[in-house]
């Protein structure tokens, strides 16, 4: 009686390796997401501690430019423009106008996790364009747009009322809420909002006027309030609830700035 050894097919073996490759793709992008966070801001991830290393340079660029200018303020775009038009203080201007003047870098203003398709890194900045005579001191080629394009992740505290009177100060108060992270409309839990990520949890890093960043995965910080009417309340950091013209925080995208007070935008 004969017997015959049977080993593999090619086709067997190359189905094989397409397994192994699958496995290993799985394996890999699991691991990915809990060393990095995956394109979700999660605490202690390389991506998320990125986020906190980008606001740290913008909070660091914001004081800078506020000393340079010997101001108590800290530095918006009608400021560096030398300009009355509070219409200028959009998000586009604000970072664009600190672009031009070499206190922030293109490079630090997306987010580790962004997610979001239409926003992305700036290229080609002309830092010639704030020479031009009769216009703003900047490149308005720099937009924040988010249903569109938009060059920067970060929201920031509306230059406008009670809050920029209050808040945007070269203080060091622990009690302003200045920059971070973008939350969904109105601090609205949205699975849907850009600003979840791809786990579809929402987090992000907070920076107060002392410098200090925060970590949070609450649209209420501990601590936070607002006072109104002799009522304190918790406060929504993505919520304009004590209107236009109060003091509680927010941070968003102001997409214009009219005498009445700024157009908010989300995504």
């Amino acid at each position: 009686m004969h017997t015959h050894a049977r080993g593999f097919s090619m086709i067997g073996l190359l189905v094989t390796m397409v397994c192994i490759i699958i496995l290993f793709t799985i394996g890999m992008n699991a691991m990915n997401q809990a060393i990095t966070g995956g394109g979700s801001a999660v605490s202690g991830t390389v991506r998320s501690v990125q986020d906190e290393m980008y606001l740290r340079g913008i909070y660091t660029g914001l004081i800078t430019a506020g000393n340079d200018m010997r101001d108590a303020r800290l530095p918006v775009a009608s400021l560096i423009a030398q300009s009355d038009d509070l219409s200028l203080n959009t998000t586009a201007n604000f970072y664009s106008s600190l672009i031009a003047t070499n206190y922030l870098s293109t490079d630090i203003l997306i987010s580790a996790n962004e997610y979001s398709p239409f926003v992305e890194r700036m290229v080609g900045y002309d830092f010639h364009a704030h020479q031009i005579r009769g216009g703003v001191p900047w490149d308005t080629a720099f937009e924040a747009n988010l249903e569109r394009t938009s060059h920067v992740s970060f929201a920031h505290m509306p230059h406008f009322g009670e809050r920029y009177r209050r808040g945007w100060l070269a203080n060091f108060d622990r009690r302003s809420v200045l920059i971070g992270n973008r939350g969904p409309k109105d601090g609205v839990d949205d699975p849907n909002s850009y600003t979840y990520g791809r786990s579809g949890v929402w987090g992000g890093h907070i920076v107060f006027g002392d410098g200090s960043i925060t970590f949070t995965d609450t649209f209420t910080l501990p601590g936070v309030t607002f006072t109104k009417d002799g009522t304190t309340y918790a406060d929504n950091l993505y919520a304009m609830e004590d209107g236009p013209s109060g003091a509680d925080a927010i941070l968003s995208f102001v997409r214009e700035m009219t005498p009445s007070g700024p157009t908010l935008q989300h995504d």
